[in-house]
């Protein structure tokens, strides 16, 4: 009997670990579903932040294998609040129809952000304003998840961002691999609206930053 039951429990184990990485995808789009419905239903709505994006970025890469059951088990805000939380925080949902792309926008690029979504530099503009916007997001390994599928974005194809009054579109210009510390990435002049897309690249090994440069359409 405790044959059978040390059996069975080894088999349940086996399983939860195999499938821990699509539930955690599945989980993750359903939470990100959920804060942009938050939002949309809410009416109440630079070099320093790249530094800290590869922080980011760094971490992630490092953290790309399963999570340890303790890990699992630490204590978390409950689901709904934490969504609620980070809705309200949005500023805005990016599309790209191109590979069929859907996120919440958060304000600021920082690691909770990140895992959620999307988040906008500090010190750069909004999108929709005069500048160079930059939005970055992680290269999750998950086919179609956040910005894993940026690579396939060129020249003419089309960025929306949109916020509660407003729907901006974007069309690249150009798109760019550069190392982790180059901040021209984020130069711009006001007299321009444009946006920057970061990323890593290649995905295994992130020694890379993937760049997306676009400009609004009048």
């Amino acid at each position: 009997m405790n044959k059978k039951i040390l059996s069975a429990w080894m088999v349940l184990m086996g399983l939860s670990i195999f499938f821990y990485p699509a539930m955690k995808d599945y989980y993750t789009s359903y939470n990100q579903e959920k804060m942009i419905e938050k939002w949309e239903d809410n009416d109440n709505g630079a070099a320093a932040s790249l530094d800290e994006l590869e922080k980011v970025f760094s971490m992630e890469t490092q953290a790309e294998t399963i999570e340890s059951e303790e890990e699992k088990q630490d204590d978390h805000v409950p689901a709904a609040v934490e969504t609620k939380q980070l809705a309200n925080g949005m500023v805005g949902v990016i599309e790209i129809d191109k590979i069929g792309l859907q996120l919440p926008v958060l304000n600021g690029a920082s690691m909770t952000n990140l895992d959620h979504g999307a988040g906008v530099l500090e010190g750069t503009p909004m999108p929709g304003m005069p500048g160079n916007s930059a939005i970055a997001a992680h290269r999750s390994r998950g086919f179609g998840k956040m910005f894993n599928r940026l690579d396939e974005i060129g020249t003419g194809d089309t960025v929306t961002v949109r916020d509660k009054n407003n729907t901006y579109v974007y069309e690249v210009y150009d798109t760019v691999v550069v190392e982790p510390d180059d901040i021209s990435v984020l130069n711009g002049s006001e007299d321009e609206k444009t946006l920057t897309l970061i990323t890593c690249t290649p995905i295994d090994t992130a020694t890379h930053r993937l760049i997306v440069k676009a400009r609004i359409r009048p």
